[in-house]
């Protein structure tokens, strides 16, 4: 059983990264609200405070598997156009992340009640960390944004 759920889990997230990574651009921005930088994260300042720079680095990119976008090292924005390609590129990241959350409650149907909300928490704890670096990332670009502008 325990094998059927981690090839079901596998499934949902190559299935969800290569389906949002195909999405046109108009739709993936469609979700603006989602990417609206919030009062609460203080300009990137509560990234800071939890050290993603730290070990966002370890987590694993599936852009490489659905060879989509530009790898961590490519942040070397020249003008505008690779402005707005990372700015999407963050935005794909982020609603891949939190559509990949959404089929957990479907385990319950499959699963005893207890083994259910295991599921549910495992979609959170996974994505969490991915969906934090893409804000943390969209906080930088806004600053950088900034910066840029003032040139």
């Amino acid at each position: 059983m325990m094998t059927k759920i981690i090839i079901a889990w596998v499934m949902i997230h190559i299935s969800i990264s290569v389906l949002v990574s195909q999405l046109p651009a108009s739709m993936v921005l469609s979700f603006s609200k989602l990417y609206e930088l919030k009062n609460w994260e203080k300009n990137g300042r509560v990234y800071e405070q939890l050290k993603i720079k730290k070990w966002k680095h370890f987590l694993p990119e599936a852009r490489k598997w659905v060879n989509q976008g530009k790898g961590k090292t490519a942040a070397h924005l020249r003008n505008e156009k690779e402005f707005q390609a990372l700015t999407l590129q963050t935005s794909r990241s982020e609603l891949s992340h939190w559509i990949q959350i959404l089929p957990a409650p479907l385990f319950f149907f499959f699963l005893p009640t207890w083994a259910g909300w295991v599921m549910v928490l495992y979609a959170i704890l996974f994505n969490l960390p991915f969906i934090l670096v893409q804000r943390y990332n969209r906080t930088r670009l806004e600053r950088f944004r900034k910066v840029y502008e003032k040139k």
